[in-house]
């Protein structure tokens, strides 16, 4: 660290000075080269023109011999010149001296130093030859002032740069000496000056570094900080002050430690208390819900309903707001417990969306909506059971805040991926809610909390859902336009036709749902409430009913009547016994009849269970439209 900073106010303060010597070393160098080669042009053209004035006279009356005397005298004149030649009109070399070079020779004219080779420049002059008329006195006429130039011949001289380059090249060693003593003594006062600064700094980096790591002991040396001691006083005394306040600022962090230890206790125990409560919860209140459901189910079919329709129709819409509210919080506490392990299967998705339309189009119906979805007979890979209850609170959402138009659910292919999409004509969604919206509880434009426009938990568990299933969900919205809320799929690796059968018509199956039963039901149910809804409702779909509280009375009711019923519906949890192990025993008794397990308890191992033993499994409160679905299916299988 002290070689970092040391370095670097070096660097500041010796990087300028240094910079400034180099351009100016550089200037004064560039501008001596220049002048030693601009002396040489000068020289150059002033031989030349000096040999032509004197070379016309031995051109004109050809006396090489003098000619020859002139450019041997022109080399002895000047140390740097290489060559001289005198060339005629014709282009003939009358007279030559030196070593020339004049297969590289341009075309002959007025040259003043132009480079023949890399260290040679080449000067050319022309020789000219007044010629003066003779006036004839006699002949009466005025004398002409002047007389006609002709070209008679070339002075060719050849100058050598080597003298040149060898000057310059000792003037830039000269100015790399001058640049390099500058920047040495440059970096000499750098270095002092940034001694006496790096130093206390380095000294006040490391107190404070041990500081840091608890030494407060350690103290500067004022007395040596020079210009700096105002800062090794205060470190000092922040030193001493922190010194001071330590012990109370450990006792400080020790009792607050000790109370958010505490506080994590209580949150640990409160969490254990909300897990065993909402367990509790989900038996307790899920078996008389589930009666209550049966028993509003039986008072729609009497007469009561025919003279107070209204009254029944609250009981029931207040009967279906308590089952949503507590299956969505149990399903929050459920995702946020990590009590939900998603099963990965390949599966057909028209399936899916089969059973959504079925579920929901009385929903929109009552709503005076279209919900419209396209069949698809794509296989994709994921958890069908979490997909389904996605896509029923998608399409539920969208129903219910959507008041004219529709919703429409289709689909369409993304790569290795199906992207599910659920139109609707709403009110659309603002941008800057569209995250905000996926939370616990939050509701637009629902200020006063109307039940009837939900809980605010759908999108909450939609998103855990995803979440678990590690698969995007994501919405698009126009304000007054509508909304797009969509999830992507992965695609089975083969996909297959989907079975005729799975997508059997909305209407068809309407048709069979709101059909009477016909056989005789065995009812093993441990809750009397539960017992006497379930007898209600299977009678007033036009079945026979037989009642039992535990196993052995399960037993003798068959017994007594002489003949196998034709269907069990049997409770999970027996006072004395599973319900598994009874409906195995009533059939190895009684033959084969079809049976039907419901329970409060959803977890894994129950379904788990009931699959193996090949049972259907409803979960409670169940809903009287499903559980007379099932009652159906499970007598036409068994017929």
């Amino acid at each position: 660290m002290s070689m970092n900073l040391r370095t670097r106010m070096l660097l500041v303060a010796l990087l300028p000075a240094t910079l400034v010597a180099v351009l100016l070393t550089a200037v004064f160098l560039i501008h001596a080269i220049d002048n030693l080669e601009q002396g040489l042009r000068t020289r150059g053209v002033a031989i030349s023109r000096q040999m032509a004035t004197a070379a016309e006279f031995g051109i004109f009356s050809g006396q090489r011999s003098g000619l020859s005397l002139l450019t041997a005298s022109t080399l002895r004149i000047d140390p740097d010149a290489r060559g001289a030649a005198i060339i005629d009109e014709r282009g003939s070399v009358m007279a030559s001296a030196g070593d020339l070079n004049m297969g590289a020779w341009p075309p002959l004219g007025r040259i003043e130093g132009s480079r023949l080779e890399r260290d040679v420049l080449l000067f050319v002059e022309p020789v000219t030859r007044r010629i003066v008329p003779v006036d004839d006195i006699y002949a009466g006429t005025d004398a002409r002032p002047g007389g006609e130039s002709k070209v008679i011949g070339h002075v060719v001289v050849e100058l050598s740069l080597e003298e040149v380059s060898g000057r310059g090249k000792r003037h830039i060693a000269a100015g790399v000496l001058i640049a390099m003593l500058g920047a040495a003594l440059g970096g000499w006062l750098a270095q002092r000056i940034a001694r006496a600064v790096t130093e206390p700094l380095v000294e006040a980096n490391e107190v404070v570094a041990r500081i840091g790591k608890g030494d407060l002991a350690v103290r500067m040396t004022a007395e040596s900080a020079g210009p700096l001691q105002p800062l090794a006083v205060g470190i000092n005394d922040m030193a001493e002050r922190l010194g001071v306040t330590q012990e109370d600022l450990r006792a400080r962090v020790a009792e607050a430690t000790r109370d958010l230890k505490r506080e994590k206790e209580a949150a640990e125990h409160a969490t254990i208390a909300k897990s065993h409560f909402l367990a509790a919860a989900s038996h307790d209140l899920r078996q008389p819900l589930h009666a209550l459901g049966l028993f509003v189910s039986g008072l729609a079919q009497s007469d009561v309903a025919r003279h107070e329709p209204k009254l029944v129709a609250h009981i029931q819409s207040a009967v279906d707001t308590l089952q949503n509210l507590l299956d969505a919080i149990l399903d929050i506490s459920r995702l946020d417990g990590g009590n939900i392990v998603p099963e990965i299967v390949s599966f057909p998705l028209n399936g899916s969306l089969d059973r959504l339309t079925r579920d929901l189009s009385l929903l929109a119906e009552q709503k005076s909506l279209q919900l419209k979805v396209r069949p698809t007979y794509v296989r994709v890979r994921s958890d069908p059971k979490i997909v389904e209850r996605i896509l029923l609170n998608l399409v539920g959402n969208a129903l219910r805040y959507t008041r004219a138009g529709g919703v429409l659910v289709s689909c369409r292919h993304r790569g290795n991926s199906v992207l599910v999409e659920v139109w609707d004509t709403g009110e659309g969604i603002p941008e800057s809610a569209r995250e905000e919206i996926f939370e616990d509880y939050v509701q637009l434009a629902n200020p006063e909390r109307d039940r009837d426009k939900g809980l605010g938990l759908g999108l909450a568990i939609c998103r855990r859902l995803a979440d678990l299933l590690e698969i995007p969900l994501g919405v698009r919205s126009r304000p007054g336009r509508g909304s797009v809320f969509w999830i992507e799929l992965p695609l089975a690796q083969e996909e297959a036709p989907v079975d005729e059968r799975e997508a059997e018509s909305p209407q068809a199956q309407q048709a069979v749902d709101a059909a009477r039963i016909a056989g005789t039901v065995l009812v093993v149910e441990g809750d009397a409430l539960v017992r006497a809804g379930m007898e209600q409702a299977i009678v007033g779909w036009g079945g026979s009913v037989m009642l039992a509280a535990t196993r052995e009375e399960a037993l003798h009711r068959c017994r007594e009547s002489g003949r196998a019923p034709d269907l069990t519906i049997c409770n999970l949890r027996l006072p004395g016994g599973g319900g598994i192990e009874l409906a195995q025993e009533l059939r190895r008794e009684f033959g084969q009849m079809a049976v039907l397990l419901v329970s409060a308890d959803v977890s894994e191992e129950a379904q788990a269970a009931a699959r193996g033993a090949g049972f259907a499994l409803l979960k409670e409160p169940v809903p009287p439209g499903r559980l007379r679905a099932a009652l159906r299916h499970l007598l036409a299988v068994r017929a």
